[in-house]
């Protein structure tokens, strides 16, 4: 009985999927999923008034996902009340199968006079290859709730360096909170009509060849 346990307990350990731990973004770890690397993180944070966090890089987490899409997952306790604060994550990715989409999401909320935003800046080489913003906010271009984004970048790219900026402000009487912030990335698939063409093509290269055969 004892060994068959054993075996029991064998077999939930190979299928349950493997636990992912959070680390520091202070940390500067080297991250690693479905074929991505991330590294060299760095961060700063600026915060002002007396109810807002996280009040340093050391409160901000770093981990891999696989869902929604492959990439990372930046987690604190994000919250602002009667002020402000606003931390500027950078970090480097790099991908053996070049890159062209970049997905963004954020659970971000507000109640009152507030806004929570986040800003995504994607560089290669030193040239900007994408932007997107997305904000909850109660006034001004933009009001409303706009959690997603998906980045087209100018080209695939094997290196990109992202600048995310996350930002949140309250006035007297209101907040504003996030507690994650998803970033993944794919290979753009080829629209349906290439599709159709590229199979067009191969049809009409089987139908000659076929013909060819038959005229030797």
């Amino acid at each position: 009985m004892q060994f068959s346990k054993q075996i029991i307990l064998a077999a939930i350990a190979m299928i349950a999927p493997a636990v992912i731990h959070a680390a520091p973004i202070s940390s500067n770890p080297t991250l690693s999923v479905g074929g991505l690397t991330f590294d060299s993180f760095s961060c700063s944070v600026s915060e002002k008034g007396t109810l807002v966090t996280p009040s340093g890089c050391g409160q901000i987490n770093v981990n891999t996902i696989t869902q929604p899409g492959t990439g990372i997952q930046i987690s604190s306790g994000f919250f602002a009340a009667k002020g402000s604060v606003d931390a500027t994550i950078n970090y480097h990715v790099f991908s053996p199968t070049a890159l062209s989409n970049v997905g963004l999401y954020f659970d971000g909320s507000f109640a009152g006079e507030a806004i929570a935003s986040v800003t995504e800046t994607v560089f290669s080489g030193g040239n900007k290859v994408g932007f997107a913003s997305v904000e909850c906010g109660s006034a001004g271009v933009g009001a409303g709730c706009s959690r997603t984004d998906n980045i087209m970048l100018s080209g695939s790219f094997n290196d990109l360096y992202i600048q995310k900026d996350i930002f949140l402000a309250a006035g007297s009487m209101s907040n504003a909170k996030t507690s994650i912030i998803d970033q993944t990335f794919s290979s753009a698939a080829p629209e349906p009509s290439s599709i159709a063409l590229m199979g067009s093509g191969l049809l009409a290269a089987g139908a000659f060849l076929r013909r060819k055969a038959k005229s030797v």
